[in-house]
C-alpha cells in the first residue's frame, strides 16, 4: 500500500509540472481571492483521510508538496516555481516523503 501511494504522489507532481511547464494557465481567483493548487491538495488531504481513499489523499498530498517549496520561498510567478531553489525544495520533499511513506499511509 505504501507503494502504491508513492507512486500515485510521484505521477501527481509529475504530471502537475509536465503539464504547467507546458500550458502555465494562471490560477482560479473566486472574489478576488487568488488560488492555487496546493489548496485543492490540502482538501484531498483531508478528504482522502475523512473517506479513506488512498488515491485522494496520495494525489492531495503530491499536490500540496509541489508547491510548498515555492510558498516557502515566497514564489510570485512561473519562473520561480521552476527556479533551482524550488525544483531542488521539491525534489527534497519527494524524498522525505519516499523515505517516510509508511508513515504517510497510518492516516488511510
Amino acid at each position: 500500500m505504501a507503494n502504491q501511494f508513492f507512486i500515485i504522489f510521484l505521477f501527481t507532481i509529475l504530471i502537475t509540472r509536465l503539464f504547467l511547464f507546458l500550458k502555465p494557465v494562471p490560477a482560479l481567483t473566486v472574489a478576488g481571492f487568488r488560488t492555487h493548487h496546493w489548496m485543492y491538495g490540502v482538501l484531498g488531504v483531508f478528504l482522502g483521510i475523512i473517506f479513506r481513499s488512498l488515491f485522494l489523499y496520495s494525489i492531495g498530498l503530491g499536490l500540496f508538496i509541489d508547491e510548498l517549496t515555492y510558498i516557502l520561498i515566497g514564489g510570485k510567478n512561473h519562473n520561480d516555481n521552476y527556479s533551482k531553489m524550488s525544483l531542488f525544495g521539491t525534489i527534497l520533499f519527494i524524498l522525505i516523503v519516499f523515505l517516510l511513506k509508511e508513515y504517510f499511509i497510518i492516516f488511510i
